[in-house]
């Protein structure tokens, strides 16, 4: 089927699944087609086709949102909630030894969100509890579908201080994959999650040159260190796009969405120059003539003069 046929019909089914009520198989639907033209070479008005399709996916998740009920813990009294802090003994694996990381979770596990969200917080300037009471915290917020407030908690830690680049990175995969879990990726798709979390960009769009290729350093990974080239395939302003091969599985495992590269070098036919490049997104692409390959996202966050 050509690709011009194969987006046609795939509009018809999601149009055909949102007509009949089902939400989730049209956002599927969608999502197959935003992999499929991100993946293929040559797409005539490739960043229009994708702003329509965007739309149409947050027109589909305002839509899920409007439907879903709040969670109302229950209210207890100070004496209840005295009794239920001592549920979970100092001595079971999750409490790490600690009474106040017990307490935590007793609260958390008996639907005492805010109670324990305030413990919680309380244990993280302790280096050994601080990442399971981060990770904690995003649960009892998400357990009351409060995603917005989760989000802005993880970006807090990313722009903060208070974690690790690791710890960032651990609690933001642990968000994404609790917020899918649950299904509550009807409320905010993956790909709003990551742009909400992103950090500012000092330039604007048309400031910036076209870019041909772009090398920085990796940070991680058995190639710790390393300066790599990669070719740009897709650019929309401050954002770069670039495609892995699959068989330079090293790289990509080298690369985590939210690190940032210093001194970044980019190459344009008109210049060179540099500057700090964010990594806001990094999916496999699973159908396509690039399937099994790696889309990678930079997006760029200032140009050094």
């Amino acid at each position: 089927m050509r690709f011009d046929e194969k987006i046609k019909s795939l509009v018809k089914e999601a149009e055909l699944y949102r007509s009949q009520g089902l939400l989730n198989e049209a956002l599927d639907t969608y999502k197959k087609m935003q992999v499929l033209i991100e993946s293929t070479q040559n797409v005539k008005n490739k960043e229009t086709l994708l702003k329509k399709i965007s739309n149409k996916v947050d027109a589909l998740y305002h839509q899920m949102e409007e439907e879903l009920s709040d969670i109302k813990p229950p209210e207890v009294s100070k004496d209840e909630q005295d009794a239920i802090e001592n549920l979970i003994p100092k001595d079971d694996p999750e409490a790490k030894g600690s009474p106040e990381m017990a307490a935590a979770l007793s609260l958390a596990k008996t639907g005492q969100f805010d109670q324990a969200i305030e413990k919680f917080t309380q244990l993280l300037s302790q280096d050994s509890l601080r990442f399971d009471a981060a990770k904690n915290i995003v649960w009892c917020w998400i357990q009351q579908k409060e995603v917005e407030k989760a989000l802005g908690r993880v970006k807090q830690w990313m722009v903060g201080n208070v974690l690790s680049l690791d710890e960032v990175n651990g609690v933001r995969a642990y968000f994404e994959a609790l917020v899918k879990e649950l299904g509550l990726d009807a409320q905010i798709s993956t790909v709003n999650i990551q742009k909400k979390l992103e950090p500012e960009s000092e330039v604007e769009d048309q400031d910036i040159l076209d870019i041909n290729s772009t090398r920085f350093k990796l940070l991680r990974g058995s190639r710790k260190g390393e300066e790599v080239e990669l070719e740009i395939s897709f650019q929309a302003g401050k954002y770069l796009k670039m495609l892995v091969p699959k068989r330079d599985r090293q790289l990509i495992e080298s690369v985590n969405v939210g690190d940032r590269f210093n001194g970044m070098q980019f190459y344009s036919p008109m210049a060179i120059f540099s500057g700090t490049g964010y990594v806001s997104s990094k999916v496999t692409i699973s159908a396509g003539p690039k399937k099994g390959d790696y889309s990678l996202e930079i997006k760029i966050l200032n140009i050094q003069t």
